[in-house]
């Protein structure tokens, strides 16, 4: 289990710096170079890799202690994305836009996971 959870992580971290590459190039394209789109993808990529390393612990000590309720794991988990919100939104050198969007990447990256791992066998 914490083998699994562990090369997941590994790979939502690659798959983070892909996607901001991607991200990066298409802003790039739409509004020329921005070091605020830079600075907003690092933060919000940091947000969103520390709320999976929580969100690993939470699932570990779950599985080590039984159901328990993690509630303040949760907190932090919001309370981490909602300090990246704000300081985008206060902080004219960071791109509101750029550091909200890693918080949207693990339905990407999981999702590609899950196919990945659980191809859809056809009759």
């Amino acid at each position: 289990m914490q083998e699994d959870l562990h090369q997941e992580l590994y790979f939502a971290i690659i798959c983070t710096v892909i996607l901001d590459v991607i991200i990066w190039i298409v802003s790039l394209l739409i509004v020329k170079f921005q070091i605020a789109v830079i600075l907003g993808l690092i933060l919000g990529s940091i947000g969103m890799i520390i709320n999976l390393c929580l969100l690993r612990r939470t699932i570990l000590n779950a599985v080590r202690f039984g159901k328990t309720k993690d509630i303040i794991g949760y907190l932090l988990r919001c309370l981490i994305a909602s300090v990246i919100i704000a300081m985008s939104l206060i902080f004219s050198y960071v791109n509101t836009v750029t550091a909200v969007l890693p918080f949207l990447y693990p339905k990407i990256i999981f999702g590609i996971l899950s196919v990945r791992n659980n191809p859809i066998k056809r009759k």
